[in-house]
């Protein structure tokens, strides 16, 4: 053979071995690839407790795209899907993200780290986990048939809205099949479910949020798109008809940061606030709001740079000054973030020192803050805080848009009506209370909140023994909503049968019922660990704990790793899962002591406000603290919370909050939502130190009159703080006039009356900040009632009057017609201009006719800023 004809060869097999090693890969840059190899081996280690459930899958004959996805997927994974899946649903998934861009004619036009952050990936957010892609697959495919890359997703996300609404819920993300089940979910719940349905299509999504709104106490989630090269938005189960639009656009442009989490090292050159070894925090805002970015510079006393310190953007939201993000200082101690138009309160930590200032980031861009090592004591400082101003509302799509997404809207509304219909019907519900001899009204009600899981709920009824029953029906009435939304009768029926089989009843019925048969402890997924921990524990601790708690906590200070670090999506691990990998973060330990105290019939609970691990044991709780909580262990010191304000009365994480000091700065108490400070009526038991009470009142125009005052609690001290709210001694000046005679001519031959003046609603029926409207009155209906006036209800677009399900709960002197495009609004209310664009519309209106409060697109709390207009 010639020389020229063997050097063709050998090139040709040369090019062929090449191509076999790189051509098929799915992640082409070797360095990367290299990366996530020793992601993955330093995940082997980590969960090595768990090496057969979730390793032995590579032992399978994959592809190399399959192992290559299966180790991407791996080498980043935090500590809660490491402990409670399998390798074979790790799997599953990844051959269904290969075969979408297979099946998909865009499939080819996605980058490969596009695809692996924003396909690949299983997970969303903090979500429970399932099976969404391999049981929705199919009917998604078949939805998007034929269709380019945008109209598909715009097609998807109706297919979204049939299957999911908007309803506030409790911060459980459920998992996207338990979401669709319902029907409902909140705004977390809704995006999650949007992204894992974009995923199975071979879209790129991601869920993004703004963690706090400036302008009012809540926050929101929605989703984001990859097309064509580029990222776009859409409101998530609320449908538009075009992309980059939705309720929330104006909000947006005035928020102080919208981010989401990219899954796995770094990769691309979006704008990330801070790169992780596991994930990515990327800033959205600049694609939403005009931004600015401001600097911090972080001293010593002695004017030197502080490298490594802790540099928090907070944010006044919800009675507290919530860190949005935190970014360390560089080599020349200068930390810098990207923001929106607003007030933040800046504070920097390191090693106990620390230092705070409030800016204003339209007139500021780079602040200096030198460290300190000495906490506040026993002082109180007001700070006056401003919001981002409102800006001129964008072009809307067209009006022949807008009407032909309105109809597909209502087919999606109704077909999802249709399914809600198939529930269980109220003869059912009878039969099944007099077969279990259950009293009928309670039956109703479990089946009620249990909603689609009505199917659920009724197999374990129907399952346990008639002598038991008193106790199922006690287990049900106990859990959370969500939870009767999504438990599995094999997890309820593991927890009724094994708690009361193991003897563990308890005289008193309530302790027992709350804290030794109730599986629900924090925010973790329900999974049947009561018996599980009672077969795996070893013998020493199930015979002798019960006389001695402490037992568990020693023998769990020895067998648990603390990798908190490793679980960033702040995902709970089960009890179970933290037992079978033993690793763990320090919330998920407390609940697993937590749930073995329980499993052994001692009450047990995570302790109110601090999240402490309790036993009860002498007539009160005992509080638990593990080796490396020693710092922790303190002598008590025991706060009264007391106020003079009466209107209204300061409630928790709506006026004020309490924060204790620890690693220097302050983290805010976790009591229940909205309670009163004068329901705060025994001593509150927490450990000696620094603590600091925020308060606020956010005023009818936005400006914030907030206060923080600092105090040390000492052991053994009896101490009272007072809460009362900063006031707003101006008058109020009107916004315009209402002329009733255009709001008249919809009820003709009937007067309104304005003897105690008139709130007004100009809604648009089923979006997002309409029920939010809805949920804020019916919190106030009590004073709204007393007050006396009327609350008048104008739909402009739908041919329903009826606003919302829970029409019930809205004023008593509520009043409902049609004002179809705001023409009354029109002609009624002088000087406004322009109209407003963005709904809902909604104003009080005094005696004499002049608009005091004034409000247009998503406000919360705008009961409480009514009552505050009208007193």
């Amino acid at each position: 053979m010639p020389d020229i004809f063997r050097k063709c060869l050998r090139i040709l097999i040369l090019t062929v071995l090449c191509y076999s090693c790189t051509g098929n890969h799915l992640i082409s840059d070797k360095e990367y690839r290299d990366k996530i190899n020793s992601k993955f081996r330093e995940r082997e280690l980590l969960a090595s407790r768990r090496s057969k459930q979730l390793f032995s899958v590579f032992q399978q004959n994959l592809s190399r795209k399959e192992k290559e996805a299966l180790k991407f997927l791996y080498a980043f994974m935090p500590l809660s899907d490491l402990a409670d899946y399998s390798g074979d649903f790790f799997l599953a998934n990844a051959k269904l993200a290969l075969k979408a861009v297979d099946d998909v004619p865009w499939g080819k036009e996605i980058p490969e780290d596009i695809f692996l952050h924003y396909i690949l990936s299983c997970r969303v957010n903090n979500e429970n986990l399932d099976s969404f892609r391999i049981v929705c697959y199919d009917d998604i495919h078949r939805l998007i048939s034929g269709k380019n890359m945008k109209d598909a997703a715009l097609e998807i996300n109706y297919w979204c809205q049939q299957k999911v609404n908007y309803q506030p819920a409790d911060i459980r993300t459920s998992s996207p099949l338990k979401t669709m089940l319902s029907a409902r979910g909140r705004c977390g719940e809704e995006s999650t479910f949007t992204v894992a349905a974009l995923r199975t299509a071979g879209i790129p999504a991601r869920q993004v949020y703004t963690p706090r709104w400036a302008h009012v106490d809540d926050n929101h989630a929605w989703v984001e798109i990859w097309i064509d090269g580029e990222w776009h938005y859409i409101g998530a189960c609320e449908p538009e008809p075009i992309l980059d639009r939705g309720w929330f656009t104006e909000p947006a442009r005035r928020a102080m940061l919208v981010h989401t989490k990219s899954f796995g090292a770094a990769y691309g050159n979006e704008n990330a606030i801070n790169k992780f070894p596991n994930y990515t925090e990327v800033n959205n805002l600049s694609r939403y709001a005009a931004t600015k970015r401001i600097f911090t510079r972080v001293l010593r006393d002695d004017g030197s740079p502080v490298s490594g310190a802790s540099v928090d953007y907070c944010l006044y939201n919800y009675a507290e000054f919530y860190p949005l993000t935190s970014v360390a200082t560089d080599s020349c101690g200068i930390s810098s973030f990207e923001t929106g138009s607003g007030d933040l309160l800046i504070w920097a930590s390191k090693n106990e020192k620390f230092a705070w200032k409030k800016i204003s980031v339209a007139e500021e861009d780079t602040i200096v803050l030198k460290l300190h090592s000495a906490t506040q004591r026993d002082t109180s400082i007001d700070l006056d805080l401003d919001i981002p101003p409102v800006l001129p509302p964008l072009q809307g799509p067209s009006e022949e848009l807008i009407r032909r997404n309105s109809e597909r809207v209502k087919l999606a509304n109704s077909t999802r009506l249709d399914y809600i219909d198939s529930w269980i019907k109220p003869g059912e519900i009878t039969e099944v209370a007099l077969k279990k001899n259950i009293d009928t009204t309670t039956a109703r009600e479990i089946f009620s909140r249990a909603m689609g899981n009505f199917a659920g709920i009724r197999k374990f009824l129907l399952s346990v023994p008639d002598s038991v029953v008193s106790y199922a029906v006690d287990l049900l009435q106990v859990l959370p909503d969500k939870d009767l939304r999504d438990a599995e009768a094999a997890v309820l029926n593991d927890h009724l049968v094994t708690c009361l089989g193991n003897k563990a009843r308890n005289d008193n019925h309530d302790l027992f019922l709350k804290y030794v048969l109730n599986p629900r402890i924090a925010n973790e997924m329900l999974v049947a660990w009561r018996s599980f921990l009672l077969n795996s524990l070893p013998e020493y601790v199930r015979e002798n704990a019960p006389g001695d708690p402490m037992i568990i906590r020693n023998w769990l200070n020895d067998s648990i790793l603390i990798a908190g670090d490793e679980n960033y999506y702040g995902t709970p691990l089960t009890p179970s899962g933290v037992y079978r990998l033993r690793v763990s973060d320090v919330d998920s330990r407390a609940i697993l002591f937590v749930a073995i105290c329980r499993s052994l019939g001692i009450p047990a609970r995570l302790g109110p406000g601090h999240n402490i691990p309790q036993y009860y044991a002498g007539d009160r709780w005992n509080d638990v603290f593990f080796a490396d909580q020693q710092d922790q262990v303190a002598i008590s010191g025991f706060l009264k919370i007391t106020t003079q304000d009466k209107d209204p009365v300061p409630e928790y994480s709506t006026h004020f909050t309490i924060s204790r000091f620890e690693k220097g700065r302050y983290a805010a108490l976790d009591y229940e939502f909205a309670r009163k400070a004068t329901e705060f009526t025994e001593e509150i038991k927490l450990p000696a130190g620094s603590y600091m009470i925020t308060t606020g009142n956010r005023l009818v125009d936005g400006r914030i009159l907030a206060s923080i005052s600092f105090f040390t609690l000492r052991g053994g001290e009896h101490r009272t703080v007072e809460v009362n709210l900063r006031k707003d001694n101006r008058s109020l000046t009107p916004f315009g006039k209402l002329d009733l005679s255009g709001i008249a001519q919809l009820f003709p031959g009937k007067s309104l009356d304005m003897s105690k003046g008139m709130m007004l609603f100009w809604t648009e029926q089923g979006n997002e900040p309409t029920r939010h409207i809805f949920t804020d009155l019916a919190l106030v209906k009590k004073e709204i009632d007393k007050w006396g006036g009327t609350a008048l209800f104008l739909e402009t677009s739908s041919d329903s009057l009826s606003p919302s399900d829970s029409r019930n709960d809205l004023p008593a002197n509520s009043i409902f017609a049609r004002d179809k495009e705001m023409q009354a609004f029109r002609s009624s209310v002088k000087p406004f201009k322009p109209i407003p664009s963005t709904l809902p519309v909604v104003m009080y209106v005094n005696k004499e006719g002049y608009i005091l409060f004034s409000s247009s697109g998503y406000t919360i709390g705008i009961g409480h800023q009514l009552l505050k207009s009208i007193k």
